[in-house]
């Protein structure tokens, strides 16, 4: 059986890169990128830059998309707030369509399996990449495609701000302890409990961001 090997487009590449930087704090909230700078730091064309920068624009990540370039989105307490409180709302109607769905023992597994990555994570990465799964596992089996696209689209936002939120040991044992107790709830078949658990836990990270001052 032969190797697929996937393609990807210059625009694609670079978008990869910027995304990641973006997410890792390389460039700052608020900051400007050019189209020019771009273009002389990865040796393209103009058209895969301005192709980069609309797909950016698209996630939520950039905004003020001119000729020239774009900013980088800024900390607003206001627009978190409302990320916050969407992505914690369709969360919880994820969480009950799984147990609907009957998926329960197998999103418990993930759950499981994403808590104990968190817990024993080394290092920055390890931790916030357990955390976004931990919470996409609900998505990956509540069956329904629109919502899970709806997620993965408007978290990245809230995640970009809430890693820059989560800076102490204790930040991280708290969030770590919260989604334990979600878990001991879901697994146990208290759904409703497990989702007030959940709306619960937004909350406190919307506490968090709160306190965020870039």
């Amino acid at each position: 059986m032969k190797n697929t090997l996937v393609k990807m487009t210059l625009s694609e590449q670079l978008y990869d890169i910027l995304k990641n930087e973006i997410m890792s704090g390389t460039i700052p909230l608020g900051s400007k990128i050019t189209n020019r700078e771009l273009q002389e730091r990865f040796l393209v064309s103009s058209t895969p830059v301005r192709d980069t920068i609309n797909k950016l624009y698209q996630d939520g990540l950039v905004k003020e998309v001119t000729k020239t370039g774009a900013q980088v989105i800024n900390f607003d307490y206001g627009y978190a707030a409302e990320i916050n409180e969407f992505i914690a709302a369709i969360s919880c109607v994820a969480l009950t369509m799984t147990a609907t769905r009957g998926a329960d023992k197998e999103v418990t597994k993930h759950l499981r399996k994403y808590l104990k990555k968190q817990t024993i994570a080394q290092d920055d990465d390890a931790y916030f990449e357990a955390d976004f799964h931990f919470h996409k596992s609900f998505f990956d089996f509540c069956g329904n495609q629109f919502l899970k696209e709806t997620y993965k689209r408007y978290n990245l936002i809230r995640f970009l701000l809430i890693k820059f939120a989560i800076r102490t040991a204790e930040d991280r044992s708290c969030s770590i302890k919260q989604h334990g107790e979600i878990v001991d709830a879901y697994s146990s078949g208290n759904f409703d409990l497990a989702s007030q658990l959940l709306q619960l836990h937004y909350i406190h990270g919307l506490s968090l961001i709160k306190e965020y001052n870039p």
